[in-house]
């Protein structure tokens, strides 16, 4: 698994200004599509709030919030979680570290480049072919969980903060997600494990975005419009930048962070297990034309033995209900993932099922 190399954008932008956009990067799409919610503070058209502290309460007093999860994850796909119980110093210290990793000079931050053969680092995913459109951002890219698969030489050690704040963050971050799967788990019906055990030495990857200011930002798109493969994704706005869009009825919708909230969205793997009842959302982020976007986003998986298909739970007990997607090791679907660029849901669509394809 790899993704081709790439120029830096944010290195370009320095020395360029930005104005004069290289044709890889100009996306056509980008400004034809319309965007619904940017400005409308209509209640309707919010994305679902949850509150997790709630969600830690007995039995029989986390009841409705557990209801206002599963409505969530079956209408919308997404939602914004607030009291997430991760301590403000833990997050302010992976924001203030990524801030200043990614003011660091340029040679500075290519000690971390990914390397040949390797989606680890500081770089570009996806890019499989020298002529396909490129995203306008930068990342770095690394696994953070279970901890004996860290790579730790590609974990920058400047500023030096880095490394401690980035570990101090995957583990608190890890333990909301466990916490919501399983209660997500119990929403469908199911044990609280069915979905955790299967997560026991599960996968945990960062990606932290940078995505640099463009004087053509509706010609470009900061990322390109997909699902992710994962269970779960926890994602944290690191400044006050927004740019994150999801596709709901059709149309872009953009996504305004709630003050110190995660937002939270269903993984294809997710949908696969549930088969279908728990849709992955495809997703984008747009850039600014004046000022960067940071974020961080932590995707969390099964463990790499783990086989991902429709739980037999689950389709057992839907009378006549066909098995939509394919059976497949999780390693494999890993391979097949990140061996694709990314284009909206069709990394799924390769998953279902021949009778149940449209």
């Amino acid at each position: 698994m790899e993704s081709l190399s790439v120029p830096s954008v944010q290195a370009m932008v320095a020395a360029t200004g930005g104005v004069d956009v290289p044709p890889r990067y100009l996306r056509p799409e980008a400004v034809v599509e319309a965007v619904a919610g940017a400005g409308d503070d209509d209640g309707e058209a919010q994305i679902p709030i949850i509150d997790h502290r709630r969600l830690l309460l007995e039995l029989d007093r986390r009841g409705e919030e557990s209801s206002r999860l599963h409505r969530a994850c079956q209408d919308w796909g997404f939602f914004q979680l607030i009291n997430h119980n991760v301590p403000d110093d833990v997050v302010e210290g992976m924001k203030a570290s990524l801030q200043e990793f990614f003011q660091l000079p340029a040679e500075t931050k290519r000690r971390f480049a990914q390397q040949q053969g390797r989606l680890e680092g500081y770089g570009q995913l996806f890019v499989v072919s020298e002529d396909q459109k490129l995203d306008w951002a930068d990342m770095l890219f690394l696994y953070a969980q279970p901890p004996e698969i860290r790579k730790t030489k590609l974990w920058p050690d400047q500023p030096a903060t880095f490394r401690a704040a980035l570990d101090r963050y995957s583990c608190a971050v890890k333990e909301v997600a466990d916490s919501l799967l399983a209660t997500m788990s119990e929403n469908l019906g199911l044990k609280r494990e069915v979905i955790a055990d299967r997560c026991i030495g599960g996968l945990q990857s960062i990606r932290m975005n940078l995505y640099p200011p463009c004087a053509q930002a509706d010609k470009v798109v900061g990322l390109s419009p997909h699902s992710d493969a994962d269970l779960l994704t926890l994602v944290l706005q690191v400044n006050h930048v927004q740019g994150l869009q999801i596709k709901r009825n059709g149309s872009w919708f953009a996504v305004k962070p709630v003050e110190g909230a995660f937002v939270v969205n269903v993984g294809d793997i997710f949908e696969i297990l549930t088969n279908g009842r728990y849709r992955s959302i495809e997703h984008r982020v747009v850039v600014d034309p004046k000022e960067e976007r940071l974020s961080v986003a932590a995707f969390h998986s099964p463990n790499t033995r783990a086989t991902i298909g429709p739980l037999k739970e689950l389709v057992a007990r839907a009378d006549g209900e066909d098995v939509a997607y394919a059976t497949v090791e999780h390693e494999r679907l890993r391979e097949l993932f990140f061996a694709t660029k990314l284009e909206g849901k069709s990394f799924l669509e390769r998953m279902k099922l021949p009778s149940t394809t449209s």
